[in-house]
């Protein structure tokens, strides 16, 4: 009788790609955004209420443990790439702080704004929700005093296939933008499209020149 021999040796997975740290960093930013500012959101809604039901504090609690367990994913996901591909260089590394710096800011500013700006009625408004003018004032002082010098921080700090890749997004973007914003005010001053809205183009615009950004840089 013929007895196979097998081996139990373990095939080696290769290690994470930058590319696929860079998807899970964004994934996990964005899902901590959502699940952050729909719990902030809740909690200013809920707050003008009298007596908070039961299923006020679930929701809450479902929607702050999602904001965690996004941040514990790119947490894990940054230690994974860390253990299979050594440790960053000095400069890639405080390219990577100030990204990560930028992100959590962007957190705070999202809660921050599903709070202060909860319209009756419309608790998760936060695009279009009015707000305190002291808020306002506070916001645009954060965007201009830190995000902004971060955001230089980063551009002392990427290597060049970075810097070729951000600059070919950003000329992307721009023909986006060339191109959606007259068309949008043309259509609503022809009658069949509603008024322009900037922010959603802004948003449409940051959206593509992400896209390309990524293609350019990691795949």
């Amino acid at each position: 009788m013929m007895v196979s021999n097998m081996t139990d040796d373990r095939i080696d997975q290769p290690a994470m790609s930058l590319g696929k740290l860079a998807l899970h960093m964004f994934g996990a930013t964005m899902a901590a955004v959502f699940f952050s500012g729909a719990a902030a959101g809740l909690i200013g809604a809920l707050g003008k209420e009298e007596q908070v039901k039961p299923i006020g504090w679930v929701i809450m609690g479902v929607f702050a443990a999602l904001t965690l367990a996004a941040l514990w994913f790119a947490w894990v996901s940054a230690r994974r790439y860390y253990r299979e591909n050594g440790p960053l260089s000095p400069r890639a590394r405080r390219a990577t702080i100030s990204a990560v710096v930028a992100g959590g800011l962007g957190l705070v500013m999202g809660a921050w704004m599903s709070i202060a700006g909860d319209a009756p009625g419309q608790p998760f408004d936060v695009a279009n929700a009015p707000l305190p003018a002291g808020v306002a004032a506070a916001l645009i002082a954060v965007i201009v005093l830190v995000i902004t010098p971060v955001t230089w921080f980063w551009h002392r700090n990427i290597d060049e296939h970075e810097e070729q890749s951000y600059r070919t997004g950003a000329l992307v973007g721009l023909y986006f933008y060339s191109a959606v914003a007259p068309i949008w005010w043309l259509g609503h001053r022809g009658g069949f499209l509603p008024a322009v809205d900037g922010m959603t183009v802004y948003l449409a615009t940051m959206a593509v020149w992400g896209v390309v950004w990524f293609r350019q840089r990691h795949l």
